[in-house]
């Protein structure tokens, strides 16, 4: 598993541990969403819970495959990254995952701060199937937020879709851990964005 998509997996398993055992005891969100009423009056009003599910799945999956980092989004074609971007800098070895029978690549432009992971039944067919930026990249979503952007503005942006099991200062989930977007802040502002699905 290529290292942007084996680091967001910690990152989850991480956020997931610590938060656990505070769920028991507490209703709080660990970061401002949209959704916070409806999970505080769950236990009261059992017809709460169904938008929430249609939340997590439909909408999760919706948002990652509508979104975009500039031209970039998930399924494109790697003649057309070719094209946008060139020849990468770095190419991991082509490997079978056994979660999804494709073949994963990882494209690695340094000097543009883009990874992304390329996959298809062969390497002859790539498409994107995730993307992560980190600096110097100016790449933005359709939002218009991307590195530098502060939590506030993400949270504004994405805050009908945030996750807040798995978001607190340092990560924000928009969607879900299987597909979505994960911002990851530094000194509350954002330092890495992902697109894709972190779990199967």
């Amino acid at each position: 598993m290529p290292y942007p998509t084996l680091f967001i997996c910690l990152i989850f398993l991480t956020l997931s541990a610590c938060k656990q055992q505070p769920a028991d005891n507490h209703s709080e969100s660990a970061a401002p969403t949209a959704n916070t009423a409806t999970g505080q009056n769950e236990a009261a009003a059992g017809t709460e819970a169904a938008p929430e599910t249609t939340h997590n799945a439909d909408a999760a999956f919706d948002l990652m495959n509508n979104e975009s980092l500039g031209n970039l989004k998930l399924g494109l074609p790697q003649t057309e990254v070719l094209s946008q971007l060139g020849k990468p800098d770095e190419k991991s070895k082509a490997t079978v995952w056994e979660a999804d029978g494709l073949t994963h690549q990882e494209w690695s432009y340094k000097a543009k701060g883009i990874i992304l992971d390329m996959s298809g039944q062969s390497e002859n067919n790539f498409t994107i199937g995730s993307i992560t930026i980190t600096p110097p990249s100016s790449l933005k979503t359709k939002t218009n937020v991307g590195i530098g952007s502060t939590l506030d503005e993400v949270t504004n942006a994405y805050k009908a879709y945030i996750d807040p099991s798995l978001s607190d200062t340092a990560y924000v989930v928009a969607g879900s851990v299987y597909g979505g977007l994960v911002f990851t802040f530094t000194r509350k502002k954002v330092s890495s964005v992902f697109i894709g699905a972190a779990a199967e």
